[in-house]
C-alpha cells in the first residue's frame, strides 16, 4: 500500500509545482505593451444610412482623411461602385465670418 500512496503524492506535488509556476511567472516576466492596430477603415464615417441620389437609393459616406462624401449605390441588397459626389471645405470652419 506504500507504493501507490507514493506515486499518488509524488503526482500531486508535480501538479502543485506547475500550477505554482504558471501562478508565479507574471510577476518575472516584464509587462509587455499592447498595440492594437487601426480598423481598415476607421477614416470613413456614414453620413447617412439611406440617401436618394440621382433617383437612386445608397449610402452617404464622409472620407475623414480628404473631406470627400461619396454615395454608394445599393441594386437589389448589393452595394455597387461608390461614386464621388462633393469635396467639403473644412479649412474654410477655421477662417473668420465675413
Amino acid at each position: 500500500m506504500h507504493k501507490p500512496d507514493r506515486s499518488l503524492k509524488a503526482i500531486l506535488m508535480v501538479i502543485a509545482l506547475f500550477l505554482g509556476i504558471l501562478a508565479l511567472r507574471p510577476l518575472f516576466t516584464p509587462a509587455t505593451s499592447v498595440q492594437a492596430q487601426a480598423a481598415r477603415f476607421d477614416h470613413v464615417t456614414i453620413v447617412s444610412a439611406m440617401f436618394l441620389y440621382k433617383g437612386q437609393q445608397g449610402l452617404l459616406v464622409l472620407d475623414r482623411r480628404n473631406a470627400n462624401v461619396w454615395f454608394i449605390p445599393r441594386v437589389d441588397d448589393q452595394f455597387q461602385n461608390p461614386v464621388f459626389v462633393i469635396r467639403v471645405p473644412f479649412e474654410k470652419l477655421d477662417q473668420a465670418t465675413q
